[in-house]
């Protein structure tokens, strides 16, 4: 039997009793019902060490064995391990955590390697206090780095709070909440999709 689908999060957020912290769980618990195995890492847990900017210096040097040791390096067999991984932030003037940057800017050496990312299923979650805008453009800030890394994008799986969704029939005060356990469960099937046909993206 196939191991199950392994779904990572990553959450951004100081507050583990917060709104980013409820939707990364929908998403997972969603996932986790689909038949996922799940894991939630919280930065704010780990010991981070600045990316060095070895890209810019020179991208032979951009490899994970160069990287100083800490808590994400740390995490790269997982993160390469995971079918999916899903980012979740708080919203900080109309962008994503320090601490969220700093896993992104982590990730460059695992992509400027192997691509270890591409293929990959992700979904994004980023939340504010208040509704005073920037959700959008921190949500699509994980977005535009991670999708260039070759990740794969489920419908409705860039999700931000708060926000209410109208159509012609009714209007929804909050639709993540709603939508984020479909989140879960969605990526979880395009995973199983892409293991019973494979596609070779880089070759």
């Amino acid at each position: 039997m196939a191991d199950r689908p392994f779904i990572l999060g990553v959450s951004g957020s100081p507050h583990a009793q917060g709104t980013v912290q409820e939707l990364l769980g929908l998403v997972l618990s969603g996932a986790s019902k689909a038949g996922a195995e799940t894991k939630i890492v919280n930065l704010y847990a780990l010991d981070i060490v600045h990316e060095k900017g070895f890209y810019s210096e020179d991208p032979q040097k951009a490899i994970p064995e160069n990287m100083p040791p800490d808590g994400i390096t740390a995490l790269y067999p997982e993160i390469v391990r995971a079918d999916g991984i899903v980012l979740a932030t708080p919203v900080y003037w109309a962008n994503m955590s320090g601490i969220m940057k700093d896993f992104i800017d982590h990730l460059t050496p695992l992509e400027n390697k192997d691509f270890a990312l591409e293929g990959k299923v992700a979904a994004f979650i980023a939340a504010s206090k208040e509704n005073e805008g920037g959700v959008e453009m921190a949500a699509m800030s994980m977005v535009a780095a991670l999708g260039q890394m070759g990740v794969l994008i489920p419908p409705n799986a860039i999700l931000w709070y708060p926000g209410a969704w109208v159509n012609a029939e009714n209007m929804v005060s909050s639709w993540a909440q709603i939508d984020a356990p479909k989140v879960g469960r969605n990526m979880v099937q395009l995973i199983e999709l892409l293991r019973k046909h494979p596609i070779f993206w880089s070759s």
